[in-house]
C-alpha cells in the first residue's frame, strides 16, 4: 500500500490532469488614479474587412491624441482638448488583420508611453471569407509580435506553448489584448476561441474551427497600492454561451470557476470585467405599441443572468460587448455596450442609448424589460441588473463606425450595500467621418 501522502499527491495529480483546460494567467502592472473604469466600445457599420484597419487606427487616434476645438474660424491657433483616457476599447470579432495589428503596435510603441487595454477579435487577412488561423499562421503572428520593441516577450511564452502543441491542420480563431503598462512595456495576451459558433460548423476543412482549450484572465496591478486590483476575462462571442462543446461542459466562463486548478498560481478572487469580442445576429422583437426594437440574443442575456447568479467569481462582473452593426447577408447586429450586474437607478439615458433591465413589478416574475414597460423606480419597478447598448434607431446610416464611451463609477465588489450603486454613468458617442485621405471619430451629432 503506497504511503498516505504518495496517495494525496497521485489524487492531485489526477486532478490536475483531468482539468478541461490549460491556464495562463498574466499580471500587469499599470498606472491608475482613480477607482473609475472607462470603457470604449466599438461599432463598425458593417462587416467589410478591408476597412476594418482604417477603423481601429482612427478609434485609437481618437483617444491618444489631442485635438483642436474651432472656436472662431479667424483666429489662426485654436484652444486644444487633451486626449481622453481609457481604460479598455473593445473591438467586433475577426476584426483586425493580423499585418495591421503589428503595424499598429509598431506605431503605439514609438509614440507613446502608456496606453489603456485594447481588445480587438483578430483574423488573418482581409479576405472577408477567411476569418480562422492556422497554426503556421498563429506562429508566425507571434515571431512578428516578438521582434516589436519594448514587448516583454514572456507574454507570448505560454500561448507558443500551447500553440506547439496543436496539430498543424487546425484552424482557430484568436483574440489580442494589449496594454502600456507602468513600465512602459508593451504587454500582448493572445488568447484562443474555446467554444464554436453554429456558423463555425463547416463542411470545408479551411472553415471548420477547432475549440481551444486555454482559459485567459489578465489581472491590471495598480501601482496606486490604495487602489484594488481589476481582473479582465478576454473573450471571443460564443465562449460566453451555453453550446455544446466537443469536450463536455468546457465553458470558459464556467471554467474559471470549476477548473482554476488549471493556473499554476492562485487564480483572483473574482474576475471583474468580462471583455467580449462578438460578431453576432440580435433578436427583433415588436413591442405592443407596435414599435420594432432590437435585444440581445436571448443565449447572451441568460449567460448575464447564470454569471451573476451561479459562478462565484463572476457573481459582481460587468460585461463589455462590441458588435458589428450589420453582418455579412445582411443580418442585424449592434447593441454594442454593457452589461452590469446592479439595480438601475436612473431613469433617463441619451438618446442614443438603449436600457433593458432584468427585473419586475410588485408581484410578478422576474424578466428583461422592453419598450412598453415604464421601469421608474417611483412607479413600482425594482431590477438587480441591466444592459445599456447603442439604440439603431439613433444612428446615422452614413456613418462608417461609432465609438460609445461610458464608466463603471464602481465595480459592483467595490460598493458597500449600505448604498444604492450607479453602475453605468457618463456616456458620450463618437462616429467615423470618412474623409478624402483620412477617417476621424467626432463628437455625435444628432440627425432629429
Amino acid at each position: 500500500m503506497a504511503p498516505a501522502h504518495c496517495s494525496a499527491l497521485y489524487q492531485q495529480m489526477d486532478i490536475k490532469g483531468n482539468s478541461r483546460f490549460e491556464g495562463n494567467l498574466f499580471l500587469w502592472p499599470v498606472t491608475r488614479t482613480a477607482r473609475t473604469f472607462r470603457v470604449f466600445v466599438v461599432e463598425p457599420k458593417e462587416y467589410c474587412p478591408r476597412a476594418h484597419g482604417k477603423i481601429f487606427n482612427a478609434a485609437i487616434t481618437a483617444l491618444v491624441t489631442s485635438e483642436a476645438i474651432p472656436v472662431d474660424p479667424y483666429v489662426k491657433d485654436s484652444p486644444v482638448s487633451g486626449a481622453e483616457p481609457f481604460d479598455l476599447i473593445t473591438f467586433p470579432e475577426a476584426f483586425l488583420p493580423q499585418n495591421e495589428l503589428v503595424g499598429a503596435l509598431q506605431h503605439i510603441v514609438s509614440t507613446l508611453d502608456s496606453i489603456g487595454c485594447v481588445h480587438v477579435g483578430l483574423r488573418p487577412t482581409d479576405n472577408r471569407d477567411q476569418h480562422l488561423f492556422g497554426v503556421h499562421e498563429i506562429k508566425a503572428l507571434i515571431q512578428s509580435l516578438s521582434s516589436i520593441p519594448q514587448i516583454d516577450k514572456s507574454d507570448l511564452g505560454a500561448f507558443l506553448g500551447w500553440i506547439n502543441k496543436q496539430s498543424d491542420s487546425q484552424k482557430f480563431n484568436i483574440g489580442c489584448l494589449f496594454a502600456i503598462d507602468a513600465d512602459h512595456k508593451l504587454r500582448i495576451c493572445l488568447h484562443p476561441k474555446i467554444v464554436r459558433s453554429k456558423f463555425e460548423v463547416n463542411p470545408l476543412h479551411e472553415k471548420y474551427m477547432a475549440e481551444a482549450d486555454l482559459l485567459t484572465l489578465v489581472t491590471l496591478l495598480p501601482t496606486n497600492k490604495a487602489l484594488k486590483s481589476v481582473t479582465l476575462q478576454p473573450l471571443i462571442c460564443s465562449d460566453a454561451l451555453h453550446l455544446d462543446t466537443d469536450r463536455p461542459q468546457s465553458w470558459p466562463l464556467e471554467g474559471v470557476n470549476t477548473d482554476a486548478r488549471c493556473f499554476e498560481s492562485f487564480p483572483p478572487d473574482h474576475v471583474d470585467i468580462v471583455s467580449l469580442v462578438t460578431c453576432t445576429p440580435q433578436q427583433v422583437q415588436v413591442a405592443k405599441s407596435g414599435i420594432r426594437y432590437r435585444t440581445w440574443h436571448q443565449e447572451f442575456l441568460n449567460s448575464f443572468l447564470r454569471a451573476a447568479s451561479e459562478l462565484p467569481r463572476h457573481h459582481y462582473s460587468a460585461f463589455v460587448l462590441s458588435n458589428f452593426q450589420t453582418l455579412p447577408a445582411n443580418a442585424l447586429g449592434g447593441l454594442s455596450g454593457g452589461f452590469i450586474p446592479v439595480s438601475l437607478l436612473h431613469d433617463t439615458f441619451p438618446p442614443f442609448v438603449t436600457v433593458s433591465s432584468w427585473g419586475k413589478l410588485q408581484n410578478s416574475a422576474n424578466r428583461w424589460s422592453t419598450p412598453d414597460d415604464n421601469c421608474k423606480r417611483e412607479d413600482g419597478w425594482s431590477s438587480l441588473g441591466y444592459v445599456a447598448s447603442l439604440e439603431p434607431a439613433a444612428l446615422n446610416d452614413e456613418a462608417p463606425a461609432y465609438m460609445l464611451g461610458f464608466t463603471v463609477y464602481r465595480f459592483p465588489r467595490d460598493i458597500t450595500r449600505w448604498k444604492p450603486a450607479e453602475g453605468f454613468v457618463d456616456f458620450q458617442l463618437r462616429e467615423a467621418i470618412d474623409e478624402a485621405d483620412r477617417m476621424i471619430f467626432r463628437k455625435w451629432k444628432s440627425n432629429v
